[in-house]
Formats: structure tokens, C-alpha cells, sequence
């Protein structure tokens, strides 16, 4: 019967992160070329479980962050530029790679959904600006008007 020499040190950090992010028992044997079993009961022990656990949990916080900052990085300009929809599709994947990491439910986060919120965040922008402009000319009017 052919032994299996046990995982290095190397091998089970790069199982857990494997893991970690939410690749399969399988699919992290195959990444390493090691056996499913192997990597089974290594990934099975429940210190390891606790460590991929809190893995698991950095890598969603990090998505989150990741999210926040692509919206909060959202200006008037992007608005304006096409790219938008990528900013907006990152965040989307973000969320969602964030709620898939911590075992959550994740709803189907529609692009367009978000793209129709940029686009009512537009529309109400230039409604203010339009605002804004009528009050200003207004008032110039109003002091250009020759008194008698």
C-alpha cells in the first residue's frame, strides 16, 4: 500500500487560505495536487476549522471594506463616465463575495438596480443644480431691472 506523506508546513497555509475563500475540500486537493482525502483530514480538525473560520471572516471584512470604498469613491465625475458600471458591478461583487464568505444568503444584487440608484442620485443632482441656477439668475435679474 503506497503511503502519503503528510501535508508541509507550506501546503496546509495554502489549504487554509484555499479554504478560507471558499474553495471546495475537492477544488483545494486539486489546486495543490494533493489527495481529497488528505486535505479532508487536515482541513477537518477542529483547530483548523476555527482558523479557516476566522480566515474566512478577514477575507469578508476585507470585501466589505473593499465595497465601502468603491461606493464611497463614487464622485460626481464618475457619475458622468461610463465606468461607472464597473464601480458599481465591483461593489455588487464585493458585497456579494462578503455574505457568500460569512455562510450568509445572498440576494441577487442586480447591476442595474444600482445603476438606476447612481441614476436617480444623477437626476436629483441636476435637479438641485437647476435649482440653484433659476434662484441665481432670478436674483440677478431682479437687481439688473433699471429703477425708475
Amino acid at each position: 500500500m503506497k503511503q502519503h506523506s503528510p501535508l508541509t508546513t507550506e501546503e496546509q497555509e495554502k489549504a487554509k487560505i484555499l479554504h478560507a475563500s471558499g474553495k471546495s475540500i475537492y477544488a483545494t486537493a486539486r489546486a495543490l495536487g494533493r489527495s481529497p482525502h488528505t486535505l479532508k483530514k487536515f482541513l477537518c480538525k477542529p483547530e483548523i476549522v476555527k482558523e479557516v473560520g476566522i480566515q474566512r471572516e478577514e477575507l469578508a471584512t476585507m470585501f466589505d471594506a473593499i465595497a465601502d470604498r468603491t461606493l464611497r469613491g463614487v464622485t460626481d465625475e464618475d457619475i458622468r463616465k461610463s465606468s461607472l458600471l464597473q464601480k458599481m458591478t465591483a461593489a455588487g461583487i464585493s458585497i456579494d463575495k462578503a455574505l457568500l464568505l460569512r455562510g450568509q444568503a445572498t440576494s441577487n444584487i442586480d447591476v442595474r438596480i444600482l445603476m438606476d440608484i447612481a441614476g436617480q442620485l444623477r437626476r436629483d443632482s441636476a435637479r438641485e443644480d437647476e435649482d440653484q441656477l433659476q434662484k441665481w439668475q432670478q436674483q440677478h435679474a431682479l437687481s439688473a431691472t433699471p429703477t425708475d
